[in-house]
């Protein structure tokens, strides 16, 4: 009973934060990255002065659901911080095959990268963050230049990645569900085969107290980067669990948890480029 307590004044804490997330920070709704109803993106903007760093936030949701609006309180959180957040909308499984997922989330990211200046962003300092599956597909675009090349830019032009609670190997993930997303597909993509090569700075969270990813997972990613570049970054927190994680980017949980301001830091101070 305590537990269902929890999660349900959770659910209403977020629902609440969604709702006032427009009213306390400029937004752009529904903004098109691509031809398509499903191919839009939510803009979350700080007041106008310098250009500012960019998040491209990748929601998780298992790869089959998950929608921008549910994770209004992550744009509010980046832009009250200095950070203009893009969060797109894309396809889930099973109407959508892993590759497509990660075509929309490219297409979002480049779209990004050259609109960035018109909404007060700086196009040399996108990072794509991403929580769970959108964590998986942030490592796939920033380690495997495929997706990102087909979208007519490059993991070069990026400024860093950062995955939050992410599910790197196939070994790494408790659910059956999501188990079962990845059968039979190609082991390309899995971001744990792509540690060779040069690739933007990146930062791997995670809680230890995760039960739906475990995060032995995110630290044997960080062994196999370390072992061609020694320039990985992991930051475990104590007692945090796989949705608190992201929960913990805003209000109330933000102040148990450093998790919004570690990734703010990492986003302000990442680069494209040499």
């Amino acid at each position: 009973m305590l537990s269902y307590l929890g999660d349900t004044i959770v659910g209403l804490t977020l629902a609440v934060l969604n709702a006032l997330a427009p009213l306390v920070v400029h937004v752009d709704k529904g903004v098109p990255y691509a031809a398509g109803s499903e191919h839009r993106a939510d803009i979350y903007r700080p007041p106008a002065g310098k250009p500012r760093p960019v998040a491209v936030f990748l929601y998780g949701g298992g790869w089959r659901t998950g929608s921008k609006d549910e994770v209004a309180y992550v744009g509010a959180a980046f832009a009250r911080r200095g950070v203009v957040a893009v969060i797109p909308e894309y396809r889930h499984v099973p109407a959508a095959t892993l590759p497509d997922i990660l075509a929309d989330n490219a297409a979002a990211v480049a779209w990004t990268i050259a609109h960035a200046a018109a909404y007060g962003g700086d196009p040399a300092r996108v990072t794509v963050v991403g929580h769970s599956s959108g964590a998986w597909a942030a490592a796939m675009l920033g380690r495997d230049r495929t997706w990102l090349d087909r979208a007519g830019s490059s993991p070069a032009k990026l400024a860093g990645i950062v995955g939050l609670a992410g599910p790197y190997a196939t070994s790494a993930l408790t659910d059956p569900l999501d188990r079962q997303v990845f059968v039979g597909s190609d082991p390309a993509l899995q971001p744990i085969n792509h540690a060779a090569g040069s690739h933007p700075a990146m930062l791997l969270a995670t809680g230890a107290a995760d039960l739906d990813v475990n995060p032995a997972g995110t630290l044997a990613l960080d062994r196999a980067l370390r072992g061609f570049d020694g320039k990985e970054t992991v930051k475990i927190y104590p007692g945090l669990g796989h949705g608190q994680i992201v929960h913990a980017m805003s209000f109330p949980f933000n102040l148990r948890f450093s998790v919004a301001d570690d990734v703010a830091r990492f986003v302000k101070g990442a680069h494209a480029g040499p």
